[in-house]
């Protein structure tokens, strides 16, 4: 297994606990009597601490090298799980709880693609972004999957506990995959595809200010979708009378498989051909899909399900092709601390979706009209693709 394999397979497991609130949640808002924006708001305070975290961890990868900065930050996002494990019982301690794992976790997913875009040649850096984003989707199946059947079985804590003991082995393996690694080397070209030009930009330019806008308003509509979407999925299979163990499968399955692919074969094909085309196609499908997804209640439990896991596909899918496309744009010396405000950008706008979420749903009791704030992002996505779709061509015309 080379480097970056075993460093996707540390990814996962590292990421087990970042779902791990959202994953207990059908639990958690009945055994501690919790409103839709109490538990948004402590999903909002993740989101927050995260985009902090990333702010200043890929800010410091600059200057301390993207390896040093991701193992600090993944042991201590196992620790921080622990003690979430041990003391969060009920909504306060849980909000200070996920704040510290916010904090410490967070921290490794600017690193973890910087690392992703060292270990691979320029011209499959979007495929190898999409297999670390797929690493960490699947890390994210494993915690919802975990989490929601450990605490209908066993009890929260035990949910806690066993994504715990998996950030605890990504990190090791993390750790053994690293060996070796020095402070992350100068990142020399471009794909010949980037933003359809096939040059680098300045990293203050219009590109990077339309896939700017494209990523916040991305985060905006996934971290929402990945707080209530198993919400919605609990609620629509409850008629089915189905077991603890296929329930929690079937949301992990639907959220997150689906997303897993999606970021592999986008990246893929953005490496080959535009990337603002292949982020017009996927943000427009995203924004259908979360608009679908808040009707389908009405419909059966089936139809809520697959619609899940398309809109999974889509909403995600733009994440290694955003990633690819600022690592095109940006120089090497100044990536950290462009992503490190992309992140805290867009996962501080993402922070607010869940509580917004939250307080809509509280207010009409309609998935549907949850949803539509969710699909609103989606939509600013695709309008920020298509800016920077004008701006490619402006720039092949002057070439």
């Amino acid at each position: 297994m080379n480097r970056l394999a075993l460093l996707c397979v540390g990814r996962a497991g590292a990421c087990m606990g970042t779902m791990v609130f959202a994953g207990a949640l059908p639990v958690l808002r009945q055994d501690w009597q919790m409103s839709a924006a109490t538990a948004g708001s402590i999903q909002t305070a993740f989101n927050l601490s995260n985009a902090l975290a990333l702010l200043i961890a890929a800010w410091l990868a600059d200057h301390y090298g993207a390896r040093r900065v991701y193992l600090v930050c993944t042991w201590s996002g196992a620790a921080a799980l622990a003690c979430f494990a041990c003391f969060a019982h009920s909504p306060q301690t849980a909000l200070v709880g996920i704040v510290l794992v916010g904090l410490t976790q967070g921290g490794a997913y600017a690193p973890a693609l910087m690392l992703a875009a060292d270990l691979s040649a320029p011209q499959a850096r979007g495929r190898a972004m999409g297999v670390m984003l797929a690493a960490g989707s699947f890390g994210y199946l494993l915690s919802v999957f975990f989490a929601l059947w450990a605490a209908r079985s066993l009890g929260p804590t035990a949910g806690f506990a066993v994504c715990a003991a998996g950030v605890l082995a990504g990190a090791a393996v993390g750790h053994v995959s690293l060996r070796g690694v020095a402070r992350a080397p100068a990142r020399a070209g471009s794909t010949p595809a980037a933003l359809a030009t096939g040059t680098a930009k300045s990293a203050l330019g219009p590109a990077a200010l339309c896939l700017l806008v494209g990523y916040v308003a991305h985060c905006w509509e996934l971290l929402g979708h990945y707080a209530w979407t198993p919400s919605l999925l609990v609620a629509a299979l409850a008629s089915s009378n189905l077991g603890i163990t296929t329930t929690a499968l079937l949301v992990g399955v639907a959220i997150h498989v689906s997303g897993m692919l999606s970021t592999i074969a986008f990246g893929a094909l953005s490496d080959r051909g535009s990337r603002s085309t292949v982020l017009i196609v996927v943000a427009g499908a995203g924004a259908m899909c979360s608009l679908l997804l808040g009707c389908s209640m009405q419909w059966h439990p089936a139809w809520t399900v697959s619609i899940a896991a398309v809109a999974s596909f889509f909403i995600l899918g733009d994440s290694g092709v955003l990633s690819a496309a600022i690592s095109d744009t940006v120089p090497a010396d100044k990536l950290g601390r462009v992503m490190g405000i992309r992140s805290v950008l867009g996962f501080g706008a993402g922070a607010v979706a869940p509580i917004t979420f939250g307080t809509v749903f509280d207010t009409s009791h309609d998935w549907q009209a949850a949803y539509a704030t969710l699909a609103a992002g989606g939509g600013i996505a695709f309008l920020a693709a298509a800016c920077l779709a004008h701006f490619a061509r402006r720039s092949r015309r002057r070439v």
